[in-house]
């Protein structure tokens, strides 16, 4: 061999390994981000079971009248993401919201639910959803 041929190799060589490296990397950084899109998305389906839960709580207490009550337990967490419920009155929905996945609304037949805010220390708590006089309440048990 030539002195000058061993060197042309190792470049050659080095440049093989950094490539694969590159290659390897970008890879490696899709697959990340699309298992983080893909645990968002569950995320957010989890909070649309969470608040359909909820609503169908209140429908339920709604249907059956005044000497109705109804527990629920809810998760204090949807994967690794804590959340708030609230109640919107004017749009007769229960909204599941957190930073992570924005709001997620689930409607309600009821119109005489008092607005409400269920926050992460409430969650831990069964809700108890049940009638005072004409209006639909939802508070910790």
């Amino acid at each position: 061999m030539r002195p000058h041929e061993r060197g042309f190799f190792s470049i050659d060589a080095l440049f093989a390994v950094t490539l694969l490296i590159m290659v390897s990397t970008s890879f490696l950084h899709v697959y990340d981000g699309r298992k983080e899109a893909a645990e968002l998305m569950g995320a957010r389906l989890e909070a649309r079971i969470v608040g359909e839960e909820l609503a169908a709580a209140i429908n339920t207490v709604y249907a059956n009248g005044s000497n109705f009550e109804l527990d629920v337990d809810l998760p204090s967490k949807i994967g690794s993401y804590f959340y708030l419920i609230k109640f919107d009155n004017t749009a007769r929905q229960v909204l599941v919201e957190n930073s992570a996945w924005g709001t997620v609304g689930a409607g309600v037949v009821c119109k005489n639910v008092e607005n409400f805010v269920l926050e992460r220390e409430n969650l831990e708590n069964t809700i108890r959803v049940y009638w005072v006089e004409n209006t639909v309440m939802v508070v910790n048990a």
